[in-house]
C-alpha cells in the first residue's frame, strides 16, 4: 500500500504514430471529496484511472491522498482503480487528487491481431442477447461478411434511433428500452448496437469516458463502442453519427481523439471486489461505507485542458 502522498506512478510513451491517424494531448485532473462520515465504521473508495489501450497512453500519473492507496486492475476489462480503505469515522471531509498526462490516437480501423475477449460476446442485464438475433438477422439478411453485416447493424441503429433526453428511461443503456422507445442518448444507441452486434456472433464492447470541450471543467460524459469484425478492430459512434449526419460514414470505424476512454465494459466488478452489486457503467468514484452504497457521499469532478 503506497503512503498518504503525491506519487508518481509511471511513464509510457506512443510509439512513433502513422501519419494517417491524428491525436491530441491533454493535461488531466481528477478530483474526488469525500464528505464527512462521522458514524462510519468502514469507508471504502474507489477511483476509475484513464485506460492505458491501443488508443490512448498516460503518463506522469500521479495521485495525491491523505490516506494510504493501492492501484488495482480488475481482470476482466482491464481497468484500473485507485482504492483507498479507512477504518473508522471520518470526523472531516477529504479531497484525493489524480493529475497526468494523456495523448489520445484517432482510431482507425486496422488488424487485431489479439484474441478477443469471449466477454465481448455475452449479454449483460441490460443487454440480452437472445431476443435481439431474429432482428439482426433480419438487418444483416443480405450481407456476405462480417464487416457488411456490421454496417448494416450501425446503419440501423442510426436511423432507427433519435438523440433525444426527454422523458424517462433514457442513459441506462438499456438495450430492449432503446430499441422500443427509438431514442436516448449515447448510453442508450450503443447498447442497441451492441445487442444487435452480439447477438450475431460479432464481438463489441462498450467504453465511457469524458467528451473534451476545450473549456477545462468537464461536464457529463460520452461513451462509444469498438466492435472485433473479421479479425480487424473498429470504432464505433453511432450516436454521434446521429447528431452529426455529415460524419455517418466516418464513425462507422474512426474515433476521432477529441476524448478520454476511463473504464470499458458493463456490469463491473472492481478490484477488490465491492461489496454491493455489479455495477452498470462507471466513469466516477465510487465508495461504500459500511459495505454499502453512498452514492451522495462522494462527487468527482474532471478538467482536461489540451496541451
Amino acid at each position: 500500500m503506497r503512503k498518504a502522498t503525491t506519487t508518481a506512478i509511471f511513464i509510457l510513451l506512443f510509439p512513433l504514430m502513422a501519419l494517417s491517424q491524428s491525436y491530441q494531448k491533454f493535461f488531466f485532473k481528477e478530483e474526488v471529496k469525500i464528505k464527512p462520515q462521522p458514524k462510519a465504521k468502514l469507508v471504502e473508495i474507489w477511483i476509475p484511472l484513464p485506460r492505458e489501450g491501443k488508443f490512448q497512453r498516460v503518463s506522469s500519473l500521479t495521485v495525491s491522498s491523505p490516506f494510504p492507496f493501492t492501484i488495482n486492475t480488475e481482470s476482466e476489462y482491464g481497468n484500473r482503480f485507485v482504492y483507498i480503505r479507512h477504518e473508522g469515522k471520518l470526523e472531516k471531509g477529504i479531497k484525493i487528487k489524480i493529475e497526468a498526462k494523456i495523448t489520445r490516437k484517432e482510431a482507425v480501423p486496422q488488424p487485431f491481431l489479439q484474441p478477443v475477449p469471449i466477454r465481448y460476446l455475452l449479454p449483460d442485464r441490460l443487454i440480452p442477447l437472445n431476443m435481439f438475433s431474429q432482428l439482426a438477422r433480419q438487418i444483416t439478411k443480405d450481407k456476405r461478411d462480417e464487416i457488411s453485416r456490421l454496417k448494416a447493424i450501425y446503419e440501423y441503429v442510426v436511423s432507427h434511433m433519435k438523440y433525444d433526453k426527454t422523458g424517462k428511461g433514457w442513459g441506462r443503456g438499456d438495450a430492449v428500452w432503446a430499441c422500443a422507445s427509438k431514442k436516448g442518448n449515447c448510453t442508450d444507441f450503443h447498447s442497441l448496437f451492441i445487442a444487435l452486434s452480439r447477438s450475431i456472433g460479432i464481438p463489441a464492447v462498450f467504453e465511457i469516458g469524458l467528451p473534451i470541450n476545450k473549456k477545462g471543467l468537464v461536464k457529463g460524459y460520452h461513451c462509444w463502442v469498438f466492435a472485433f469484425p473479421a479479425g480487424r478492430i473498429y470504432g464505433i459512434d453511432a450516436s454521434e453519427a446521429a447528431k452529426h449526419p455529415e460524419k455517418r460514414e466516418y464513425f462507422f470505424g474512426h474515433l476521432s481523439p477529441d476524448r478520454i476512454a476511463i473504464t470499458r465494459g458493463r456490469d463491473l466488478l472492481l478490484s477488490p471486489a465491492q461489496h454491493g452489486g455489479r455495477i452498470n457503467f462507471l466513469y466516477k468514484a465510487y465508495m461504500e461505507v459500511d459495505l454499502q452504497p453512498s452514492k451522495k457521499g462522494i462527487e468527482t469532478t474532471y478538467y482536461v485542458y489540451p496541451k
